[in-house]
């Protein structure tokens, strides 16, 4: 029997759907493999916060205009901020306000609440933090022992490695939440 010329193109075109259906397998198969982590941004799921950021960003503003927090994070000070929720990890790569914060192995972090009405100092706040690496959530580090010692919160975080970390959280005085979000590293 004699091999014809569509033979060859039927061959040819067999290999090419073969090698294409055998790349779609192969994507379906790495897909399913990768493993998912889930955001916990706000110490909330990705839904609610999507749902609720608006809401949750006119909290914090009301928050704001009653109270003044300060987060002492290793001699590094910042306010209530969450404008670093829009930044992608690569921005610590240049000089960025918030580089460096945290070191492998203990951190001291202390945070301090002032009424902005009557000056006074807060003593009966809930604070909620979560240090989590930016790539994944299996080394997530829930912080919510503080103790109020003269006039701060105080409490150590154990970092046990290097990387960009995300600190997220929530401050709570009488029934008003403020949040917090800031991307940082470890330093080099």
């Amino acid at each position: 029997m004699k091999i014809k010329k569509y033979h060859f193109w039927l061959l040819f075109f067999f290999i090419i759907f073969g090698f294409t259906f055998s790349l779609i397998i192969w994507t379906v198969k790495s897909a399913v493999d990768t493993p998912v982590y889930e955001d916990r941004s706000f110490l909330s799921s990705y839904h609610i916060v999507d749902g609720d950021y608006n809401s949750m960003m006119m909290d914090n503003k009301e928050f704001l205009n009653s109270y003044s927090v300060v987060f002492n994070i290793n001699g590094h000070k910042v306010g209530l901020e969450t404008d670093d929720i829009f930044l992608g990890q690569r921005s610590l790569e240049k000089n960025h306000k918030h580089r460096d914060f945290l070191k492998v192995g203990e951190n001291s972090i202390s945070v301090s609440i002032k009424d902005k009405n009557s000056s006074s100092i807060i003593s009966n706040a809930k604070i909620e933090l979560l240090l989590t690496r930016a790539i994944e959530s299996n080394g997530d580090l829930d912080i919510t022992d503080f103790k109020y010692i003269m006039g701060e919160y105080k409490t150590l975080a154990s970092v046990p490695i290097k990387g960009h970390w995300n600190l997220t959280g929530k401050v709570t005085v009488n029934n008003k939440k403020g949040y917090f979000f800031i991307k940082t590293n470890t330093k080099r």
